[in-house]
């Protein structure tokens, strides 16, 4: 109220407080609004997101695996010193373990809650034990003794500290994963689940190790009883990528057989109606990684027909291209099942656009045409000329290292597959006539238009030599003749290949 002033009429003055309140209906505290402005209308516990509990899990086995690696680092140095005979520096690593071992117990404390009694029985003996190590390498230090019977009880106290840490730290990314797990099986919301599966398809990307301990820990069962219950539909393409993402130790695929995952995949490809193509293409990258005999091959084909998904139609192709290695019989079953005209005719639509869905094909088709019973059926669906295309197929620039081993894969197999269709005369003169040869001489001569692949060169020198076995060699230039197919073919190859060698 100061610096403003008031006029009141004579007779009627006010005493200061009845002033004030008169005033006080006009004017507003701005530091009051500001207060109210920053005040949360409800409790910070309603707002707490439910997945939160997932990602500090995930956020401690990521800070306990930096930890880890610095000790694992730390080992491999005062090994280094052992053999360089650097003692000066062991004593100075040995209290870097140390203090890297209680600073990797201080993170395992702050991350967990409820420590079971057998981890920090572990954990007392990790520091008793690195304790000894720093007095044991101090006092070899202080001696200078360098004969071999002296640094026995070193080397001894290193190696049993270096076991009781792995299995400290194994036992320590087992409750956690253990606790993200119980997440799956309490299923306490879709946020709360969604953000489970999400963190285990992340650390099954981290390695075999991690994918094993997911599933000692009951990893694998948790998501095949996720893909199981009903009321959890929404999540089953997801636990399914979770499956196939961890199911590459032996480990993880001898407990998804214990666990009857094989028996739900072939309901999931045997399920009809609408919105199951995704559901389905997950379950078919399962069987991908799996690639066991045990399921009906069928399911594979018809969704490799009816998907226009890209993805989908290269995770079911994937899966029949290695049920072609099993036996031979598979490809016979395929043959019934007429996966050369699916396959071939998918090849004409978008979805197998891609140099790695080129690859699947290829590769049935190869494994298909070393059946004679199946040969006929790739010629009458046009399968040759689909072969002398592959062999055509160029990466795009600029093209990763992925991309260009799946061109050389393409190449390589449409080449083997051509050479194992030249059974008769007019069989190979077909193949003559979709101008293959001058392709394969192409790839023969020009290093880069096979990316330097030796594997892509023999395939071609094997099938330029069977064509001219069966159709002579009328086709073919004089030089090509002299240099590519009379030959032995080590001499051919190391003609066109990129060698410094000399023969005669």
């Amino acid at each position: 109220m100061d610096g403003v002033l008031y006029l009141q009429r004579p007779g009627k003055r006010k005493d200061s407080v009845s002033q004030w309140l008169s005033e006080l209906r006009n004017m507003t505290e701005i530091e009051c609004m500001s207060v109210l402005q920053g005040k949360p209308l409800q409790s910070e516990s309603h707002h707490s997101d439910p997945s939160e509990n997932v990602k500090k899990m995930k956020d401690g086995i990521d800070a306990l695996k930096e930890e880890a690696d610095k000790i694992s680092e730390d080992f491999a140095e005062m090994f280094r010193c052992f053999e360089e005979g650097r003692w000066t520096d062991l004593s100075v690593h040995t209290r870097e373990i140390a203090g890297h071992i209680r600073s990797l117990i201080k993170t395992s404390n702050a991350r967990l809650k409820d420590i079971p009694v057998y981890i920090l029985e572990q954990q007392e003996m990790v520091s008793g034990e690195s304790a000894k190590l720093t007095q044991q390498a101090a006092s070899f230090c202080q001696q200078r003794n360098e004969n071999s019977a002296s640094k026995i009880p070193l080397v001894n106290q290193l190696t049993f500290l270096g076991q009781s840490f792995s299995r400290l730290v194994d036992s320590t990314l087992g409750l956690l994963v253990q606790r993200m797990v119980d997440c799956l099986d309490n299923g306490c919301g879709l946020p709360m689940v969604h953000a489970a599966v999400s963190c285990i398809i992340g650390l099954g990307l981290e390695g075999e190790h991690m994918c094993f301990i997911i599933s000692r820990e009951g990893g694998v069962r948790a998501l095949l009883d996720l893909c199981r219950r009903e009321t959890m539909t929404f999540t089953r393409s997801h636990a399914l990528r979770a499956l196939a993402t961890i199911c590459c130790a032996p480990e993880c695929i001898a407990e998804f057989e214990r666990e009857r995952g094989i028996e739900l995949l072939v309901e999931l490809l045997c399920e009809t109606g609408p919105s199951r193509e995704t559901v389905q293409g997950e379950a078919a990258g399962v069987v991908a990684q799996l690639t066991s005999p045990c399921l009906q091959h069928g399911h594979h084909l018809e969704l490799c027909q009816k998907t226009t998904s890209h993805e989908v139609f290269l995770l079911a192709a994937a899966a029949v291209a290695n049920i072609t290695f099993l036996h031979s019989q598979a490809c016979s079953m395929l043959l019934q099942l007429s996966a050369p005209r699916l396959l071939i005719q998918a090849c004409l639509a978008p979805k197998a656009r891609s140099l790695f869905a080129k690859d699947q094909v290829a590769t049935v088709l190869a494994n298909m045409a070393a059946i004679p019973a199946c040969q006929a059926d790739i010629r009458q669906q046009s399968g040759v000329e689909l072969l002398v295309r592959f062999l055509y197929e160029r990466p795009l620039s600029p093209a990763g290292p992925a991309e260009l081993a799946a061109c050389e894969r393409v190449q390589q197999k449409a080449a083997i597959a051509l050479s194992r269709l030249c059974h008769s005369g007019s069989h190979t003169e077909k193949i003559i006539q979709s101008k293959a040869l001058p392709r394969l001489v192409e790839l023969c001569r020009h290093a880069d238009a096979r990316n330097k692949s030796d594997a892509v060169l023999v395939a071609c020198l094997a099938a330029l030599r069977k064509i001219c076995s069966v159709c002579g060699t009328d086709q073919i230039r004089p030089l090509d003749l002299k240099q590519l197919v009379q030959p032995q073919l080590m001499d051919s190859f190391l003609i066109c290949s990129n060698t410094d060698e000399n023969f005669v």
